[in-house]
């Protein structure tokens, strides 16, 4: 059996579980497809620069994504570690403009990276379709700690991704 096909059936049996005892849960999320209920607006998530300084004062010129210190923040971009139009079609598509623009500037969910890195590697993607070489554990929890803040969903490919990776974390 493929890896496809194990996941279309346990997204059927879910989605038949869902819609007779509720929705169905990964770690504490709901777990659906992604869904884009109103059109995704990047001006909808706008943050003012000065978030960067906030980033930068809580934890330096680091990058987690590549375990790399920076001699100067014009070496790095802001980053989304639950990418804009990621959580838009993981919940935020339903919330008000303040949640979202909340949201754009959560510390919580920036990191620091290189441009690069955050323009042509990690994009919008999520734990399924992307993962940083360093940190991995990092990563996953983090995702995991912003989805439940907003609430937002997971879906099938992306709870396996983050299941495999919290599977060989250690706590501490």
């Amino acid at each position: 059996m493929t890896l496809e096909f194990a996941l279309l059936l346990l997204y059927v049996f879910l989605s038949w579980w869902g819609h007779w005892h509720g929705e169905p849960q990964w770690n504490g999320l709901t777990l659906a497809l992604e869904d884009r209920c109103s059109p995704y607006d990047r001006g909808d998530y706008r943050y003012p620069q000065s978030v960067e300084a906030e980033v930068i004062a809580e934890r330096g010129l680091y990058s987690p994504y590549t375990d790399t210190w920076f001699d100067n923040p014009r070496e790095t971009d802001i980053e989304h570690i639950v990418a804009l139009s990621e959580a838009h079609d993981s919940g935020l598509c339903a919330a008000d403009a303040e949640t979202r623009r909340v949201f754009a500037r959560d510390v919580l969910n920036l990191t620091l990276a290189s441009p690069s890195l955050n323009r042509h590697q990690k994009g919008a993607r999520d734990a399924a379709e992307w993962l940083p070489a360093v940190n991995q554990c990092w990563y996953a929890d983090r995702v995991v700690s912003v989805k439940r803040k907003y609430d937002l969903s997971v879906d099938y490919a992306e709870a396996e991704a983050l299941s495999s990776v919290l599977r060989t974390c250690t706590e501490g």
